[in-house]
Formats: C-alpha cells, structure tokens, sequence
C-alpha cells in the first residue's frame, strides 16, 4: 500500500532555491508514491517568492502553496502548514537545498514500518557557521537536561510525523525548535535517522542568534508544561510551602530571641523578613489552589489524547 505524504516547507525570501527545491521534491515523491502533496508556506517573503510559487504551480499538480500576509516566524509557517497537511505522513523540509528531498524515503521508512510515530533527521555534519553549531550544542544539553529527551540533532527540519501525532497542537514563538521533545512526551514513538546537510546554495540564512534566549524561554514553558500542567499545585505550592517555612521558622527565632532572651529586636529587619515570606509563601499557596482548579476545568472539557488502541 503505497503511503500519503505531505510535505510542509517553510519559505522566506528563497526564490531563488524553490524551483530546484520543488523539482527535487517532486521528483523523490513521485518515487515513493503517487498520493503526495507539497506545501509550500511563503512566511512573508519580501522577493518574488509568491509569484515564483504562482507559475510553479502551472507545472506541478502536487503543489500548494499558503502565503502569511506577514513574516511570521518559522514556528507560525510550520503550523499553517500542518493546518493544511491532509496526508497520512507530514515530512517538513526547508526550502533552502540544505537537505536533500531525495532522502524522503529514508526519513519515512521507521513510520511506514511501524518502528516509529517520530523521526527526527540527524544532520551529522552540519554545514554551519561555529556560532550556530556552538548554539545547536548548548541547545542539544538543555534539551536533555530539561526534556529528557537525547537527540544528536532537535531541528524541526528534516523531520517525520505520523499525522495523529500533529492532532491537538497549539506552538507559538520558537516552540517549534521543540516539536519532537513535545511529541515525544505525549508518549509517540521517536526515532532518530542520519541525513545529509549541504551549504546554502543561494540567499542568506534567516537564523539569528539572538533567537536562542527567545527559545530558552520557550523551553522552560516546555518544561513547566510536561511536569506542572495536570497539578500545577506541586509547583507553586511547594514553593509557597518552604518561604511560608522559611518565614514561620524566622518569626520563631525572633520570637524566643525577645520572649526568652528578653533581646531587643528593634530596628531587626529579620521580623520584617519572616512576615514578608510568610505572606509571599501563602499567596503562591493560593495561587496554586487556583491553577489547580482551572486546570481541573480545563482537563473536565478535554478528551484524552493518550490512547493508542482500543478492543
């Protein structure tokens, strides 16, 4: 049975990579199956990207194309993209001819044989500047650090995804960086596969370093999402516990320090300390109590997404 595929590809400003990128594509789809797709997303392109995308069309029946009436980042062209994916397998590939779609077929394979609900491509030999390779590193330790999750390469690009997994998704600012750690939370199959990395033929690259702090934060919303979304409670609760600690066990100590000692405790500023956590302690307290319920709200409205077969 020959497979679905759709492949989503991100594109800002990569006139001059396209045609070659989608004769390629093409080229190794039609390889593999007769029922693909290739979506192009035009992420604001400020060069004749759209119109080249407007005549390719005229050659190639496979090809759509989505047009962001502004530049909207990597993560939001990804998801219009997945919102347009109607194929089985979903394959997101740049369009810049760093990778080749020629290695499609091996990059689906773990999905079509049922080894995997993920495949992650591994760039081995990135064709990078040392920055972005020192960024990719830190990036990489962060991941396993944080997300438990131990890949050689955490792009979201090349890689492959059962459609079901994509069911549900809701990714803004650079979360996109973290898909697969995401996926593979939620219990899917991941998969790891080597791949080739070309130089940048034509353009420039769009990768700025300043984005890695804008996905740091991304990351430790990731992280407070897979251990605090279902009880939120044991966050911020067992903060509010150790300052309302902290704060009682000070107010103790000043305590016997006047009562017992008979010291002064004037002009202290640790009796101040001790009422000012205690106070903090108990609204995080509260404001735990109150994630909790909303979560509980949330969760009452929600079907699970956990399950993977049914008798």
């Amino acid at each position: 049975m020959q497979p679905k595929i759709s492949v989503v590809s991100p594109a800002h400003n990569e006139a001059g990579n396209l045609p070659e990128f989608v004769r390629r594509a093409d080229e190794a789809l039609k390889k593999i199956t007769s029922d693909f797709e290739i979506i192009i997303v035009d992420d604001g392109s400020t060069d004749n990207t759209w119109d080249l995308l407007t005549k390719l069309k005229q050659k190639y029946l496979h090809l759509k194309a989505i047009k962001l009436r502004r530049k909207s980042g990597q993560t939001a062209a990804i998801m219009a993209g997945f919102e347009a994916a109607g194929k089985d397998i979903v394959v997101v590939y740049d369009a810049d001819l760093q990778q080749d779609p020629a290695e499609i077929g091996q990059l689906i394979e773990p999905i079509k044989s049922g080894r995997a609900d993920v495949v992650s491509g591994w760039r081995k030999k990135r064709q990078h500047s040392l920055s972005i390779k020192i960024i990719a590193a830190i990036e990489r330790v962060f991941n396993r650090w944080f997300l438990g999750l131990s890949l050689h390469d955490t792009a979201v690009s090349p890689n492959a995804y059962r459609r079901q997994c994509l069911q549900g998704l809701n990714l803004y600012g650079e979360m996109h960086r973290f898909l697969v750690a995401i996926l593979f939370w939620r219990g899917w199959r991941v998969i790891e596969v080597p791949v080739h990395h070309f130089p940048r033929r034509s353009g420039t690259s769009h990768y700025q370093a300043t984005k890695a702090f804008g996905g740091f934060l991304d990351l430790l919303i990731v992280k407070f999402w897979q251990d605090f979304s279902i009880r939120p409670i044991r966050l911020f609760g067992g903060i509010g516990m150790i300052l309302l600690v902290l704060g009682i066990g000070l107010g103790l100590e000043e305590a016997i320090r006047k009562l017992v000692f008979n010291l002064s405790i004037y002009n202290r500023t640790l009796p101040l300390l001790a009422a000012f956590l205690a106070i903090v302690g108990i609204q995080f307290l509260i404001l735990g109590i109150l994630a909790d319920i909303m979560v509980r709200i949330y969760f009452q409205n929600q079907l699970p997404d956990n399950i993977e077969a049914r008798f």
